[in-house]
């Protein structure tokens, strides 16, 4: 087993808490509050790091389907659909969803697509999710199934450091395109609205593969040590001030901040390097202890928000206090609901497999536990 690369864990901590951040819209002046404000952009880093995770992982003589897809489906399901089971719920009693607006007729062909995790998928599903950051667990659902292992098949980028560097940057530009001028969030919502553009129902999925397949790139430099991974390591800090300088030209409201999106592959290049500084600052026990429970935060920051919202009303005339408490909440509960569910029903879901497939597993640890005895 490799060992694991602690910085990349902390880098998905903070994309998490980016995410939940900018969904509660704290009360903080636009320059301030705008540094939160790349939450689309952090999804896409997730897809990247999904990609460079997985390659990382599972190398082309070490990958079986069933088993790697039982690990899949224990690190994401658990936990994706309680949500879905919850905010179901609250569509019946009705709390959150309009039932006007969005009828039990499309609500339960939803249910049954979300469960699946489908509903992201275009052509299949209607793209509306009842928990909303989910939709880009269907998305990586897709690339787990579909694109990781057509990947694997496919002969390595060209060795060219320059036609390397071209497709991180084409795949980066495709990606930014579709982020800013196709992508309708609306659509992701419980409603019964319509997008104008068709091709947003295509844009999630599309993003996914694209910055999914710009991790395994990052992975091919990554294993080949070519020269794009070297100035990577060697740069990381520039790479990161370089970050920084995306988020305050922001404040200044002279770009877009998904602009560091094109910068997320080097990201995370740097971040394999775990004597860098910054690697280390990522690596560190708070970040990466964010990084572990990263998933829970970002299924669960949304359903706290909605309780927030329910118990609350609108959120106009909450203190800072409430905004506060609000935070604190989603970090306590995504730990209670890592410790209690994520990982144990992960560790489960991968025991009950292993005990299926692996001969003799079973003989092996009861010899062992009659030793210890």
């Amino acid at each position: 087993m490799r060992p694991e690369l602690r910085a990349l864990t902390g880098i998905r901590g903070l994309a998490a808490t980016t995410v939940a951040l900018a969904h509660f819209r704290l009360p903080l002046p636009f320059g301030l509050r705008s540094i939160f404000q790349w939450e689309d952009a952090a999804v896409v880093l997730f897809f990247c790091l999904s990609g460079f995770t997985l390659a990382y992982v599972y190398g082309r003589d070490r990958f079986r389907f069933s088993s790697y897809i039982v690990a899949r489906i224990g690190r994401v399901y658990p936990l994706y659909f309680l949500t879905l089971v919850g905010l179901g719920a609250a569509y019946v009693a009705p709390l959150i969803i309009n039932p006007e607006t969005y009828p039990v007729s499309r609500a339960i062909p939803d249910f049954v697509l979300q469960a699946l995790m489908l509903n992201a998928w275009p052509v299949i599903g209607y793209g509306d999710h009842w928990n909303f950051p989910a939709w880009s667990i269907s998305v990586e659902w897709f690339c787990y199934l579909l694109v990781f292992p057509l990947l694997l098949q496919l002969p390595k980028p060209p060795r060219s450091d320059n036609a390397r560097l071209l497709a991180l940057v084409v795949l980066s530009a495709l990606c930014y395109s579709l982020l800013l001028g196709v992508l309708d969030e609306r659509i992701m919502g419980p409603t019964s609205y319509v997008a104008a553009h068709k091709l947003s129902y295509w844009a999630p999925v599309l993003e996914g593969i694209l910055a999914f397949t710009a991790g395994w790139i990052a992975f091919v430099i990554h294993e080949d040590r070519d020269d794009i991974h070297f100035l990577c390591r060697q740069y990381s800090s520039l790479i990161w001030i370089c970050i920084a300088v995306i988020l305050i030209l922001r404040y200044f409201m002279l770009i877009n901040s998904q602009m560091m999106l094109f910068l997320f592959p080097f990201v995370v290049l740097a971040a394999t390097d775990a004597t860098s500084a910054t690697s280390r600052i990522l690596g560190s026990r708070p970040l990466h202890f964010l990084g572990l429970i990263s998933y829970s935060i970002y299924l669960m920051h949304f359903p706290v928000m909605l309780a927030f919202l329910l118990v609350l009303g609108e959120p106009g005339a909450w203190s800072g206090w409430v905004y506060a408490t609000l935070v604190i909440a989603t970090f306590l509960v995504s730990v209670v609901t890592y410790f209690a569910i994520e990982r144990p029903a992960r560790d489960a879901i991968r025991g009950l497999y292993t005990q299926r497939h692996v001969p003799g597993l079973v003989a092996v640890r009861r010899d062992a536990s009659v030793k210890r005895k």
